[in-house]
């Protein structure tokens, strides 16, 4: 199933997020509105909401990525 271009636009930020990427913040501006993404200092990191809706939006688009510490969460 494809994501939409809302869906993918989300991904695509919560990854950047997720990865550290460069992103200028007026970008991540819809995903922090939304409750995804927070700025801790200087630095941006996903919320539990913004996990959950990066396993969902993955789930959908056949992708299989994993913070480390949620690839230990299932194989306990």
């Amino acid at each position: 199933m494809a994501l939409s271009k809302t869906q993918n636009k989300r991904l695509g930020l919560i990854l950047s997020v997720m990865f550290n990427d460069d992103t200028p913040e007026e970008l991540l501006s819809d995903v922090i509105k939304d409750g995804f993404v927070e700025k801790n200092d200087n630095n941006f990191q996903l919320t539990d909401k913004g996990i959950d809706e990066k396993s969902r939006l993955c789930t959908l688009s056949g992708l299989n990525i994993k913070y480390s510490n949620e690839k230990e969460k299932q194989t306990t």
